[in-house]
C-alpha cells in the first residue's frame, strides 16, 4: 500500500476537521499539556503534581478535584462546555488546573481540619464570635440552646452551611494568590471561569420559583459576590436576601484575601450567625432524614448551591513564603475585558460552533479565532492547535496502518498457499495504534544496539553514496573503455566506467522471525529482537526497504507484521517489541506469505532472511513432509529471483541445513547474530553497488 505525503496532509487536515471536543480535552496529549503546567507551577515550591483528565457530560457530574498530587479534570464539565470557542474552553481548563494548584500550594489543610472537627463537636473556633450586631448576638444564643441540647440536626446544618462559606472564601483567596503568583494564561483561565459561574447560575427569582432552600438562596448570592466581586441581579429582585448580603459583604472582602485561614474561619462563623434565620427549612429536612436515616437534605443542598470544585481532604500547611498582595477589585479591569470577550464570542455561537460532530462527519465546523477587540489573545491556542495536529497526525496514520493491515490481510486471503495448508487460516496482525508501554521498551533496549547499525551502515554508506551520486570509477582491472593515463602504471588497471546517478536503492529486505514456543529458551527471541532491531534501522538508514515479520501458529497461522516497506507513522521500531516466543510454526505458509511481499517490490536484489530455532511443529505439519514443503516453497521463489537465507540459532540446525541447502548460515554464537546478518546484507549491497 502505497501513498503521497499529499495524501497523508490531506487526510491529516480531515481528521484535524472532525476532532470533536472530547477527543481533544480529554486525550492524553491534552492531559500531557496540563501536566506540564502543573509541574511547572507546583515544581517550583518544591511540590510536584500530575493532571488526568476524562470526560463526563452529565448534568450535575464533578468539575475537577485533587488529592494534593493528582489533579484530576473532567474535561466535559458544565462550566468549561459553556463557553463557545475551543480556545475559551482551554483557557478554562488551565483556569481549573489553576485552582488545583492553588489549593496545593495555598491552602491550610490542618487548619481547615480543626475548624470543621469543632464545628461538628458544637464549638466555633478559633474563638466565638464578639462585638455582634443585635441580629447576629440574637442568632448566637438561639444556636447556643440547641448546641447545648446536642441537637444534632442544627449541628449538621451548621456545619453543612459552613463549610460551605468557608470553600467559598478559600477559593477566592487562592485564587487570588495565584493570579499574583502567575498572571498569564493560569489567571486568564481562573477570571473566565469566575465570570463564567456566575453567569450560569440561576437568578434569586429563579431560586424562589424553584423553592430552593433560603439558606441556599443567600448562599449562591455571596458565591456569586465572591466570584466576580459583583452580584447580578438583572431580574431587579428587592428582598431581605439581598439585605442580608450586604451585611456579609464586608467579612468576605477583609477575611477571603487575609493569609491567615483563622481569618476565614471567623469570618465564617459571623455570616452563620446572619444567615441562621434563613436555615429552618433545610434544618427541618436534616431532622427528617436523622429520623429516616437517609441523607436528602444534604444531596438537595447540592444541588441547590452553586457547584464547586471540593476541598481537598487531608492534611498539611501551605507553602512557606511572602504574603499574598491581592485584594478587593484588583482584578476588575481584566474581568471587564474578558466579558467583553464573552459577550462578543456568544453573539456568534450560533454561525461558529465546536460541539460534537456527528459520527457522518456533519454537523459543525471547527473555529479557533480569537475576539481581539481589547487586546485579549488566548494563552493555550497556540499550544490548542499543535495538538490538535499532534492528534490528527496520529488519528491520520492510524487510519492508514488500519488500512494497511486490510490490504495485508486480503493479499494474504489471494495467496495459494498448497496442498499442506489446506483448509489453514492465515491471519496478519499488524498494530494500528501503539501504545507508549511499548515505545518506552524501545528506548531502553535500543542505544547499544543502534550503535551497532551505525557501524555497519558505515562499512557500506560511501559505496551506496557513490552508487546515488554517480561519477567515474577508474583504475578497474577489466572493462570496455581504457584510460591513456593508467597505461603507465604498468599493473593491468586500465579500464574505467561510468555511473550514472540513481535516485534509489536496488535491494530489498524482508525478514521472517519463527516466533514458536522453543524461542523462549536461552534468549533466542531475545537475540531475534535485537537482530530486527539492528537490521531496520540498518536498512532505514541506508533507505533500504525492509519488512519484519514474526509468525506462529493458534487455530491457524498467526503473522505479525512489525514493520512493513510501505508504513509511514515511523513506529514500526516500537512494534517489533511485541515481538515473542508464543506456540507452534507453520513455516510453509508464513515463508510463502512473505514472499509474495517481498515480490511486490521492484528491486533487483530481493533477501529473504529466515531466524529460525528448528523445523517446523504445527497440527499435521512437521518431519519429512513439512521439509518438503519449505525446500520446494525455496526452490519455487529462487527461480523467481528472490535470494533466501536461514539463520538457524538452535539445536535443530542440521534439519535447517538439509532445508536450505547454501541458503543455510550457522549462528553458532547469538550474540553475533546482528553482525552476521548485517554483513551478509552488507556483502549483498557491495556486489550490486561495487560492481
Amino acid at each position: 500500500m502505497r501513498t503521497s505525503h499529499t495524501a497523508i496532509r490531506r487526510r491529516i487536515a480531515d481528521e484535524k476537521s472532525r476532532l470533536t471536543d472530547e477527543q481533544l480535552f480529554a486525550s492524553p496529549q491534552f492531559a500531557a499539556y496540563l501536566t506540564d503546567i502543573a509541574e511547572g507551577t507546583t515544581s517550583r515550591y518544591r511540590r510536584r503534581s500530575s493532571v488526568r483528565t476524562y470526560w463526563d457530560a452529565l448534568p450535575h457530574a464533578d468539575i475537577a478535584h485533587t488529592d494534593n498530587r493528582t489533579i484530576t479534570v473532567n474535561a466535559g464539565n458544565f462550566l468549561t462546555r459553556s463557553f463557545p470557542t475551543r480556545s475559551l474552553k482551554a483557557d478554562s481548563l488551565l483556569g481549573i488546573v489553576g485552582h488545583e494548584c492553588g489549593h496545593i500550594l495555598f491552602s491550610d489543610f490542618t487548619m481547615l481540619e480543626t475548624y470543621h472537627q469543632a464545628l461538628s463537636g458544637g464549638r466555633f473556633y478559633p474563638r466565638e464570635p464578639e462585638g455582634l450586631s443585635p441580629k447576629q448576638e440574637r442568632s448566637l444564643n438561639e444556636i447556643r440552646e440547641f448546641l447545648e441540647e446536642k441537637d444534632g440536626a442544627v449541628t449538621k446544618a451548621l456545619c453543612d452551611i459552613a463549610h460551605s462559606l468557608v470553600n467559598m472564601m478559600e477559593d477566592v483567596y487562592i485564587e487570588g494568590r495565584m493570579c499574583d503568583a502567575f498572571p498569564g494564561g493560569l489567571k486568564t483561565g481562573i477570571l473566565l471561569n469566575g465570570l463564567r459561574f456566575a453567569e450560569e447560575m440561576d437568578s434569586v427569582t429563579e431560586e424562589i420559583e424553584k423553592q430552593h432552600h433560603e439558606v441556599a438562596i443567600v448562599a449562591n448570592l455571596l458565591i456569586q459576590y465572591a466570584k466576580t466581586g459583583d452580584i447580578n441581579n438583572l431580574d431587579g429582585y428587592k428582598g431581605p436576601y439581598l439585605n442580608t448580603v450586604y451585611e456579609c459583604i464586608p467579612y468576605i472582602d477583609d477575611a477571603a484575601y487575609d493569609d491567615d485561614a483563622k481569618a476565614r474561619f471567623d469570618a465564617a462563623n459571623r455570616m452563620l450567625l446572619l444567615l441562621w434565620p434563613y436555615m429552618e427549612s433545610y434544618i427541618r429536612q436534616v431532622r427528617e432524614d436523622i429520623k429516616n436515616g437517609t441523607d436528602t437534605a444534604e444531596a438537595e443542598l447540592g444541588e441547590q448551591l452553586a457547584r464547586t470544585a471540593p476541598l481537598p481532604g487531608r492534611t498539611g500547611r501551605p507553602i512557606p513564603g511572602k504574603k499574598g498582595q491581592h485584594g478587593p477589585g484588583d482584578d476588575e479591569d481584566d474581568r471587564s475585558q474578558l466579558q467583553q470577550v464573552l459577550d462578543y464570542e456568544d453573539g456568534r455561537l450560533e454561525l461558529e460552533k465546536t460541539d460534537e460532530i456527528g459520527e457522518d462527519g456533519d454537523g459543525g465546523t471547527s473555529h479557533t479565532s480569537d475576539y481581539a477587540g481589547s487586546g485579549y489573545v488566548s494563552q493555550a491556542a497556540e499550544d490548542m492547535e499543535r495538538i490538535m495536529a499532534q492528534l490528527a497526525e496520529e488519528a491520520a496514520y492510524a487510519s492508514y496502518e488500519q488500512e494497511l493491515s486490510e490490504e495485508l490481510q486480503a493479499e494474504s486471503e489471494r495467496i495459494r498457499y498448497g496442498n499442506a495448508h489446506r483448509g489453514v487460516h492465515v491471519n496478519v496482525n499488524r498494530m494500528s495504534y501503539v501504545d507508549p508501554a511499548y515505545m518506552e521498551a524501545y528506548q531502553k533496549v535500543a542505544p547499544p544496539l543502534l550503535l551497532i547499525s551505525r557501524r555497519l551502515q558505515k562499512q557500506v554508506s560511501q559505496i551506496l553514496k557513490d552508487y546515488k551520486e554517480g561519477g567515474k570509477l577508474d583504475n578497474l582491472p577489466m572493462g570496455k573503455r581504457i584510460s591513456v593515463r593508467n597505461a603507465v602504471r604498468n599493473d593491468g588497471r586500465l579500464f574505467y566506467k561510468l555511473k550514472l546517478p540513481n535516485d534509489r536503492t536496488d535491494i530489498a529486505v524482508a525478514i521472517l522471525v519463527d516466533e514458536s514456543g522453543s524461542m523462549s529458551s536461552a534468549d533466542r527471541i531475545t537475540h531475534a529482537r535485537s537482530a530486527s532491531i539492528i537490521l531496520h534501522d540498518f536498512c532505514r538508514g541506508l533507505d533500504i526497504p525492509v519488512a519484519i515479520y514474526g509468525h506462529t501458529e493458534y487455530d491457524g497461522v498467526e503473522l505479525y507484521a512489525y514493520a512493513e516497506f510501505d508504513s509511514i507513522d515511523n513506529k514500526d521500531q516500537y512494534r517489533m517489541m511485541d515481538m515473542s516466543a508464543r506456540s507452534g510454526n507453520r513455516d510453509g505458509a508464513a515463508l510463502r506469505y512473505v514472499a509474495e511481499r517481498l515480490m511486490t517490490r521492484p528491486e533487483a536484489i530481493r533477501l529473504l532472511i529466515v531466524i529460525s530455532d528448528g523445523q517446523p511443529a504445527a497440527d499435521n505439519y512437521y518431519g519429512t513432509e513439512a521439509e518438503a514443503d519449505l525446500r520446494g516453497i525455496k526452490k519455487e521463489y529462487s527461480a523467481k529471483g528472490i535470494e533466501m537465507f536461514a539463520a538457524a540459532i538452535g539445536s535443530d540446525k542440521p534439519n535447517i541445513q538439509r532445508i536450505y541447502g547454501d541458503g543455510f548460515l550457522d549462528i553458532t554464537n547469538l550474540e553475533k547474530l546482528p553482525v552476521n546478518l548485517g554483513r551478509l546484507v552488507i556483502q549483498k549491497v557491495k556486489n550490486l553497488y561495487a560492481a
